[in-house]
């Protein structure tokens, strides 16, 4: 385990003879007991584990919380009260069931990319991950909206003024994912890039200015953004 942390804090450094990094889209793999695993993949299963363990040991802060928060408390209050409200202007009585899975997917983007400030290639840098949240995204979409019409509402509303728009309306469901995953790759990799490219021309003074912005600054945008689209996609499925 220590040996592919070690091997992927080096990926995506590499440099060619030039001294310029070499730019590839195609994620690192490496071989772990006989297997072939993208890095993607084992930067996802740290983050997943670091989520898990963050939630397990917040549990038990949570049953001690008081009545007058401060503290932790006051700031998880905060973030889980703005996601609620945000989503509750967004798909109303719904929230309930959507806010909890917002805020998670919010969660795992923002940590999937924030590891590159520990010399960890960013999961959201491969688009097998992005297209897994975007597919989660699909799935949360639909099954809303068949919880709060039904199937044969559904169905219905989906083929609303009148038949020949069906197939134009599965279809446009079927890119939102794809559209989302796009977005999401493309960004995090742009910034990745750029910074690489600001590290190997000027390593001095600048990238870390700069990677306050594409590190911190940039993820909160995306990771907001993410979030957002979400909301709107589940929002025209249940109007």
């Amino acid at each position: 385990m220590f040996y592919a942390l070690g091997f992927l804090a080096q990926a995506g450094h590499e440099a060619k003879p030039g001294g310029l990094p070499e730019i590839d889209i195609m994620p690192h793999r490496i071989h772990l007991g006989g297997m072939e695993i993208g890095s993607s993949v084992l930067v996802g299963w740290l983050v997943t584990a670091l989520l898990v363990l963050l939630l397990l040991c917040l549990r038990g802060r949570i049953r001690r919380f008081a009545d007058k928060p401060k503290g932790l408390q006051n700031f998880l209050e905060m973030i889980v009260e703005s996601v609620y409200n945000f989503a509750r202007g967004k798909v109303g009585h719904n929230a309930d069931f959507v806010a909890p899975m917002v805020l998670t997917l919010m969660g795992y983007v923002a940590v999937a990319t924030l590891v590159e400030l520990f010399g960890l290639p960013p999961a959201t840098e491969d688009l097998s991950c992005t297209l897994a949240l975007g597919l989660t995204t699909f799935v949360l979409v639909n099954v809303t909206a068949l919880r709060q019409f039904g199937l044969k509402t559904r169905i219905r509303r989906l083929a609303s003024p009148n038949a020949m728009v069906l197939p134009i309306r599965i279809l446009t469901d079927c890119v939102a994912p794809i559209s989302m995953a796009l977005r999401l790759f493309a960004n995090v990799l742009v910034g990745g890039i750029i910074m690489k490219l600001i590290y190997a021309v000027m390593p001095y003074v600048l990238p870390a200015v700069l990677s306050v912005y594409f590190n911190l600054i940039h993820v909160a945008i995306q990771t907001f953004v993410f979030g957002m689209l979400t909301l709107n996609y589940i929002s025209e499925a249940t109007e």
